[in-house]
Formats: structure tokens, C-alpha cells, sequence
């Protein structure tokens, strides 16, 4: 049977997430507070007033105009997937040929390197080490596409697993000066107060990935989205399977951008303060060091073998996190989404059982 599969494809490891039991869930960056409970009976009374029977939209046009305007761009720049992980296979399939470069910072989400081998591409991996703070090497990004011409160039910003948050101004040169498609992901921005959009006015060579996974606490519904200019929005379209979303989805996107303002924005708020508070917190156990995050995660490195830490944190208290150390560079990292404070006080709290602090 692997007679029909392409050799690059059966070279390449897949992507996988072993399940396991647990009782408190910090390994995927979701948002710990959950969608809430006053939306979540709006969304289901407007759900059960359509008609399932009918498609849903084919232009998803209301949920689009709503983006626009949470956005501060047109409609006519806003694609919509089922999460943003179809924009970024979309965006792939529609440039990539076989040969061409992709330029990638890492470490950084897998699925980039992922996907653009399987379209055939050759993927330059910039190394960001932990020395410096994860800092993006501008230079050798910009160097590297250049002498490559390469077709893309990937930042994640804030960038996971790492929670760095890049210099706009680092970001700009990558667009001014690569000629590249720069792929911007922006799966964590609410945490991080960044916005990109302005690049899209001065360049014609950026799209930005955003979700609803993350901030708007719909990881299971599936909802992400990109922002670019009105041509490459045309063309990127062309590239993606009708009916990106159905008719759950579209609504549950609808409501929240809604009431984003009342209900959102203060539970980013006591993220980004758990944020705070967590930080220090670990940095004052012995035999590990938490890196700073713009992010609604951390990332920290351990003295202790990594997976030692993984295992006694689910065996003692059901604290799934995120085994981050077979990445590039990440020898000895765990990442661990924020969660409650309840959460957080128990992760604080076990760490120093396991670590020999309490």
C-alpha cells in the first residue's frame, strides 16, 4: 500500500497528542474560564430557530462583515476556516510549489514545518536559543529567504511554545525586506497587546492568522481566520473547500464577537494577571527557570529531566501540561497553559512538592 504515498510523506513523523486522564487541563492553551454559560444559551436558541436541513452560508458573509469590523479592516480582507489551522493549509497549498524555500524560526508550532513538507518544500529552520530569550534573529531570517527566495517566511507572534513576543519593528523588516509571503500568526494576541494590521496597508506580501481557539475559549468549535489584501484574499479563497463552517460554528463565532467587550475582554484580563502572578511564582522554585510570555502560557525549563516533572505532576495531582523538550532547542522544557487560580495555586504547589521546596 505504501506504493501510493509520496516518499516525502512517508519520511515525515505526524503530528500526534497522546491522551491521557487528568483532572486539571493545562497542556493546549485553551482558555480555563470557558465559553460562558449567558452566550452559550444565546447561541443554542438562535441554533435551534434555523433550519438544519439547509446548508449553511457559502460566503459566510455576516460572520465575515463582523470580523471586519472587530478588526478595523473590509470585509472583502477577511477568509474564514475551520480554525486557523485550514488558513494555514490554504495559504501553503496556494503558494507552495514543489522546491520552493520556507523560512522558519524555531522552535515554533510544528504544523509549519509539517505542512509545507508535505507540499514539497525545503524548510530552512533559523535557530532562536534559550540564551536569548527566544529572541527572533531578524538578520539571519531575512538573509536566509533572500538567499533562497524563499516563497514563505512563518512568525508566530506571540510564538508558542516559547511565548515570545517579537519586535514589531523586527517583523516589519521581514516583510520590507525578504520578498516573501509572510505568514504572521497571531493565535495569542489578545494576550499580548500586538496588532499587525497596519503592515497590510504598507505591504502586500503579509497575512495574518487569528483564532477563536484561544482567547474566545472555542477550541472545540473550530473557528480561525485571516487578514490580508482584497487580491491575495481572491486568490487564497480559491484554494479552500466550500463550507468552511457550519451552522453551530458561525453563530457561536457571531455571539462572541458580539459581546467580545462584556464578556472577553475581562476574562483575557484575569488571564493576563494569572499570567503575572504565575510567573514569579515558579521562578521561586529551585531547579527551574520560567521564561518571560506574552502569551496565555509559560514556558520553563527544569534541572530534572522534563519528563520526570511531566509524570509526577499528572501522578500526583492530575496536572496535564505540554512535554515541549523533544522540539529544536528544548531539551529539559514543559509548557504549561495558565489556568484557573485554583489551577495555578495547585501547579505552584505540587512543583514544590516535586522539587523539594515545600
Amino acid at each position: 500500500m505504501k506504493r501510493f504515498i509520496k516518499p516525502d510523506i512517508l519520511a515525515m513523523q505526524a503530528y500526534t497528542l497522546k491522551p491521557y486522564t487528568y483532572r486539571h487541563k493545562m497542556n493546549q492553551n485553551e482558555n480555563p474560564f470557558g465559553y460562558p454559560e449567558d452566550l452559550k444559551a444565546i447561541v443554542l436558541e438562535r441554533v435551534a430557530q434555523a433550519d438544519w436541513a439547509r446548508y449553511p452560508s457559502f460566503t459566510l458573509d455576516t460572520l465575515r462583515e463582523a470580523l471586519a469590523a472587530h478588526n478595523g479592516v473590509r470585509r472583502e480582507m477577511v477568509l474564514v476556516g475551520n480554525g486557523s489551522n485550514e488558513l494555514i493549509y490554504v495559504t501553503l497549498a496556494a503558494t507552495l510549489r514543489t522546491g520552493d524555500h520556507v523560512v522558519i524560526p524555531v522552535p515554533t508550532f510544528s504544523v509549519y514545518g509539517l505542512l509545507a513538507r508535505v507540499f514539497g518544500a525545503h524548510v530552512h529552520e533559523i535557530p532562536m536559543p534559550p540564551e536569548t530569550n527566544f529572541a527572533l534573529p531578524v538578520d539571519a531570517v531575512i538573509e536566509t529567504a533572500q538567499r533562497h527566495q524563499a516563497r514563505v517566511v512563518v512568525l508566530c507572534t506571540p510564538n508558542n511554545p516559547t511565548g515570545t513576543a517579537y519586535a514589531p519593528a523586527d517583523v516589519e523588516r521581514v516583510a520590507a525586506e525578504s520578498g516573501a509571503l509572510v505568514l504572521i500568526d497571531e493565535a495569542y494576541r489578545e494576550f499580548a497587546d500586538q496588532d499587525f494590521t497596519p503592515l497590510l496597508e504598507r505591504y502586500d506580501n503579509v497575512v495574518l492568522l487569528r483564532t477563536f481557539s484561544k482567547a474566545m475559549a472555542m477550541g472545540g468549535l473550530r473557528v480561525g481566520y485571516a487578514i490580508t489584501n482584497e487580491a491575495l484574499a481572491r486568490e487564497l479563497h480559491k484554494a479552500q473547500l466550500p463550507y468552511a463552517l457550519n451552522l453551530f460554528s458561525e453563530t457561536a463565532a457571531l455571539v462572541a464577537i458580539e459581546h467580545f467587550e462584556s464578556h472577553f475582554r475581562p476574562l483575557i484580563e484575569r488571564l493576563k494577571a494569572e499570567r503575572e502572578r504565575l510567573i514569579p511564582a515558579l521562578n521561586a522554585l529551585p531547579g527551574l527557570h520560567a521564561y518571560p510570555s506574552a502569551a496565555n502560557f509559560v514556558l520553563a525549563r527544569f534541572d530534572r529531566p522534563a519528563r520526570e516533572i511531566f509524570e509526577a505532576l499528572l501522578n500526583r495531582a492530575g496536572i496535564l501540561i505540554r512535554d515541549v523538550s523533544g522540539y529544536p532547542l528544548l531539551a529539559g522544557h514543559l509548557r504549561i497553559s495558565l489556568g484557573t487560580p485554583e489551577e495555578n495555586d495547585l501547579l505552584v504547589q505540587t512543583l514544590a512538592e516535586i522539587l523539594g521546596a515545600a
